[in-house]
């Protein structure tokens, strides 16, 4: 599918239900494609859609995702990076901040180096730039990056001077020495800041916050909780995240990471305006299981249905599409479908700093649909105005 996206198409989804493309109802009606953009008319004999039967959404966003059928982003290779984006966009994402987990600042450059070069052609069309998960992580919630590669916040302040142009997202342990600088640094470049694999205080995350991290990295995982080191009780970043206000936050809905309970208390503390649903899709998948792969510098394997390090200590990321946690974000909450749309198209934007033109349907914004069945699986794409088929089995 690389490459196929010269340019915007024109086309016309009819018949469905229109669902998350701004604040406020699903309803019946058509969303018109002119030239890749939302428009309210288009002349140029767009191609029809039938949404018959269907929700129609924005595409999905995913701000957190590593990788696909064998290959890591954090792999050089132009290659590789189409061949993972592609799976992705066949399972209905059509927006990715491709993660870089921990690993070389040589490789980590490399990376970010080919970003920049397909973000400044047309083979990785759903490309939006990069979201560097590390390496200034707290090492006792590393979770599985390699701890031979966390670095401190002033060896990142180094590598990332100057700002290479792709990077959108940095996700880091605020309560590190020198993490104030680091964040803003980046904050004040007009990248997103998330706290994340860390164990900072509420304390840590006020000051932060005042600095302009705005994000919260994947819910449970990689997150302090409450101690009671003598008489009183002292919340961790969990607790902290979840009392917050204002903090955008992820959570991975493919049902190994995190059980209904928890799920249910993430949504009722944020809502579906700052809970975002994120894959946290490695290389693992679309490989079967007892495949290994690569993670940053660390080593997973696929098990069914969810992926974990080799010495089975951590999770190692997840094996499944953005896609593919609708339905089970539905069924574990209850959550209306709408809610879960958001949470996965205009929440994602918002935290990446990606909407409106990213996550809504509303004029202007870039033609990105996919049709939803009533079991919320992805039936069709349309990337820019351009018509494919889905869905991609992989991860089920």
């Amino acid at each position: 599918m690389s490459g196929q996206i010269p340019g915007g198409g024109c086309a016309l989804v009819h018949s469905g239900t229109v669902v998350g493309a701004a604040p406020g109802p699903a309803y019946r009606g058509r969303v018109v494609i002119c030239r890749g953009r939302v428009s309210h008319t288009c002349p140029h004999d767009p191609v029809p859609v039938d949404a018959a039967g269907c929700l129609v959404s924005p595409g999905l966003v995913d701000i957190h995702v590593h990788g696909a059928l064998g290959h890591d982003l954090t792999e050089a290779a132009p290659a590789a990076w189409q061949q993972a984006l592609d799976a992705h966009l066949r399972a209905g994402t059509t927006t990715v901040l491709a993660t870089l987990a921990s690993t070389s600042p040589a490789r980590t450059a490399a990376a970010l180096a080919t970003a920049a070069e397909l973000l400044a052609g047309e083979e990785a069309p759903t490309l939006a730039g990069v979201h560097l998960e590390g390496p200034c992580l707290n090492r006792e919630q590393r979770g599985a990056h390699d701890p031979a590669h966390l670095r401190t916040a002033a060896d990142v302040l180094d590598e990332l001077t100057p700002l290479p142009g792709a990077l959108r997202m940095v996700t880091l342990a605020p309560e590190l020495p020198g993490a104030d600088e680091l964040i803003s640094y980046l904050t004040g470049h007009g990248v997103r800041v998330a706290a994340g694999h860390s164990a900072a205080t509420p304390a840590d995350l006020a000051r932060t916050r005042e600095l302009g991290m705005s994000h919260l990295a994947h819910l449970w995982s990689g997150q302090s909780a409450l101690t009671r080191p003598a008489l009183h009780r002292i919340p961790g970043l969990l607790e902290a995240s979840l009392a917050s206000d204002e903090l955008t936050a992820e959570v991975i809905a493919d049902g190994h990471h995190l059980p209904a309970a928890l799920l249910t208390i993430a949504l009722r503390c944020l809502g579906p305006e700052r809970l975002c649903l994120v894959s946290d899709a490695t290389a693992g998948t679309g490989l079967p299981p007892g495949s290994a792969f690569q993670t940053g510098a660390s080593t997973g394997r696929v098990h069914d249905g969810y992926a974990a390090t080799e010495d089975r200590t951590s999770l190692c990321g997840s094996v499944t599409p953005l896609a593919h946690t609708l339905a089970r974000m539905r069924e574990m909450t209850g959550a209306p479908i709408a809610d879960v749309v958001t949470m996965a198209t205009a929440t994602p934007a918002r935290a990446a700093g990606l909407y409106p033109l990213k996550g809504s349907l509303l004029p202007g914004a870039d033609g990105d649909v996919v049709l939803l069945g009533p079991d919320l699986t992805v039936r069709t794409v349309v990337l820019r105005g351009h018509p494919y088929p889905g869905p991609w089995g992989g991860g089920r």
